[in-house]
């Protein structure tokens, strides 16, 4: 219907402090929500202005005030943004320290002049409404906030938190996009729910922590490495030397093919090689601490091999690894083949076959 057709435009920041000067703006109309975001969230949305990156349209409904001298501009949708955003260059809040760049911390006032530049010009998509009712707006208003999924735990984190650790989960699993993509580990779809971000949470906080009961307690860490993730230099890297040892392990389509390909199995590998280069916190069997040699990447990749059969023939392979597996083998195999089949004996003791396939998962393995 034409009502509700709208005209395109390009608003700076300065464009919305002349409104507002000149009293021509409502940020918040009797149909917005009231403002939500805190400092995390807002220092995240300018930190995203300072990079120049792309931005939600903002959408706007013009209508006369009520003694008709002159049109305003309500916000339909993008209150957030607009008030932060009006805020800080007011010097209403500092941006919080978490942020990865050199204006963490700082008030407007404070920035180099570029940095005020890049936020003051920055161009904003607007839609603009005209003529059309209260009701209409709310309808437009509801149908602009529908989502036909439900957010999963991981977006509903992303919402909420802003510090060190997502910042440093985020980065991670996006500097691994290819290896998830190549191996198979997540669809497209699942990489746009953020799931390969949620398992890069997982096994960083297995490598400090230790294994978790990852479904409870990723919040906890979320939070508590907000404001201080002490241990992020470190967790870093060893995050990234383990995944170059399953880089150059798996090499082709071997772990694609695999059962350790799903997230829950590949969190139990990760974890295996992670343990045999630098200990993992709770595992009674002694780390060598030393990279895998051609002789233990080929074990390893025998043991996914038959391990992946077996549970195949098991017949569920969905069922979440427990925590004592790892390290638990009774066998005289060495790292870190003899690792991945003792972290497994857990797994594989829950399934259909679980006699024969104990006997068999046990068997040494020498290296």
């Amino acid at each position: 219907m034409d009502e509700y057709k709208t005209d395109k435009a390009v608003y700076t920041v300065n464009d919305f402090v002349l409104w507002q000067e000149n009293e021509i703006l409502v940020i918040t109309p009797k149909f917005q929500r009231r403002p939500v975001w805190k400092t995390p969230a807002r220092s995240y949305f300018i930190d995203t202005l300072l990079r120049g990156m792309t931005v939600p349209p903002l959408y706007f409904r013009m209508t006369q005030n009520p003694a008709k001298t002159k049109m305003i501009r309500e916000v339909v949708d993008g209150q957030q943004r607009v008030r932060s955003v009006l805020e800080f260059i007011s010097d209403g809040y500092r941006l919080s320290k978490t942020l990865k760049a050199t204006w963490a911390g700082r008030k407007f006032s404070l920035l180099t002049e570029a940095q005020k530049l890049q936020i003051t010009s920055f161009g904003f998509t607007a839609e603009i409404f005209k003529g059309i009712s209260d009701k209409q707006v709310l309808e437009v208003f509801c149908r602009l906030n529908m989502n036909g999924v439900p957010l999963n735990k991981q977006e509903l984190r992303n919402g909420k938190f802003f510090g060190f650790f997502k910042q440093t989960s985020f980065e991670l699993a996006l500097t691994y996009l290819q290896f998830w993509r190549q191996h198979k580990i997540f669809t497209e779809q699942s990489i746009a729910r953020m799931l390969e971000v949620e398992l890069t949470s997982e096994l960083l906080i297995a490598g400090n922590k230790g294994m978790q009961d990852k479904k409870t307690s990723l919040d906890t860490f979320y939070s508590d490495w907000e404001e201080s993730y002490p241990t992020q230099a470190r967790d870093e890297k060893r995050f990234k030397e383990t995944m170059l040892v399953l880089s150059e392990a798996f090499v082709g389509d071997l772990l694609a093919e695999s059962a350790f390909r799903r997230p829950p199995l590949f969190y139990t590998l990760y974890c295996v090689v992670r343990h045999c280069l630098f200990g993992l916190p709770g595992v009674n069997r002694v780390s060598p601490k030393k990279k895998l040699n051609a002789n233990e990447r080929d074990s390893l990749r025998e043991a996914v091999e038959a391990l992946s059969e077996k549970i195949a023939g098991a017949k569920d392979p969905t069922i979440e690894t427990p925590a004592r597996g790892i390290g638990e083998s009774r066998g005289q195999d060495g790292p870190p083949a003899a690792v991945l089949r003792g972290f497994s004996q857990g797994r594989l003791e829950s399934m259909k076959h679980r006699r024969s396939l104990a006997a068999d998962s046990v068997r040494p393995l020498r290296l």
